[in-house]
């Protein structure tokens, strides 16, 4: 009796050490989660809590658990990978939203540098054709250069400020222009014909941009269709066929053909990616 009662004893203070622990690491991820988020959502300006991002976090893990045990009849490993695919669901939402915002930015900037051209032509210095831009345009370029002029008048020099702002944001049009304008300041050319310029510069690259995009539609839109092809072939033989498919989520051997399928997916996803991928 007394060896039954020392495991039971022993069994519960393992199953409390392991959730104590198990919680003790999700706190951690969610400090660390909640750090990125607050970071991501005021650089970014999503108007949304960190806290509604961590509420999908969960849902998220929730939701895609429960989809694959009912896919998989309760495999482990399978509920494993569909909660891993809910926590990254909005690791994925913030990098879409920083994607997006980068490519808002890019379209905006050359109509914010011939603003400042034209500004600066007309007798106007460079805070004040800066503070045009933050009148005249929208988000997120009016945001940027606002927090510049901040920067600045909180006495860092403007050339500093955009320096940060070069940091901040990983466009090569913004590293054009703000190493240009520095060269400008430095060597006593005339700021308007150089920004002229520049914006002749990003004007032209964008219409490159603009037309390989276009040649290279069709071999992206190739690589979902052709990423995406198994997985809805797959979802119509489950609902025609319930029990053909099953195994391929229940078995161990259809477990690793999944497993096999994605590596495949990824590596031809990739390889895709690299051969539509001009550098301008």
């Amino acid at each position: 009796m007394l060896p039954r009662l020392l495991s039971y004893v022993c069994l519960f203070g393992f199953v409390v050490l392991l959730t104590l622990e198990v919680v003790e690491l999700a706190r951690s991820y969610r400090r660390r989660f909640m750090a990125v988020a607050e970071e991501k959502v005021e650089e970014l300006q999503l108007g949304i809590a960190p806290e509604r991002l961590w509420l999908m976090t969960i849902l998220g893990t929730v939701a895609g658990a429960a989809v694959m045990a009912l896919v998989s009849g309760f495999n482990l490993v399978m509920v494993a990978i569909g909660g891993a695919a809910g926590v990254l669901a909005p690791r994925l939402y913030l990098k879409r939203a920083e994607q997006q915002r980068l490519r808002k930015f890019d379209a905006q900037l050359v109509d914010a540098v011939t603003l400042v051209a034209n500004s600066l032509k007309v007798g106007m210095n460079v805070t004040q054709a800066i503070e045009m831009v933050t009148r005249e345009m929208g988000p997120p370029i009016k945001q940027e250069f606002a927090y510049a002029l901040k920067e600045n008048r909180l006495g860092k020099r403007l050339a500093e400020a955009f320096e940060s702002m070069k940091g901040r944001i990983p466009s090569r049009d913004l590293a054009i222009t703000v190493n240009a304008m520095n060269i400008a300041q430095e060597t006593g050319g005339t700021l308007s014909e150089v920004f002229l310029k520049i914006a002749d510069t990003i004007r032209e690259r964008n219409r490159i941009r603009g037309r390989v995009e276009t040649l290279t539609s069709q071999g992206r839109m190739q690589g979902i269709v052709m990423s995406l092809m198994p997985w809805l072939i797959t979802g119509v033989l489950y609902v025609v066929d319930p029990d053909m498919i099953r195994p391929l989520f229940r078995e161990t051997y259809g477990q690793l053909v999944l497993v096999a399928v994605v590596v495949l997916e990824v590596v031809g996803w990739l390889m895709i990616r690299k051969i539509v991928a001009i550098d301008i």
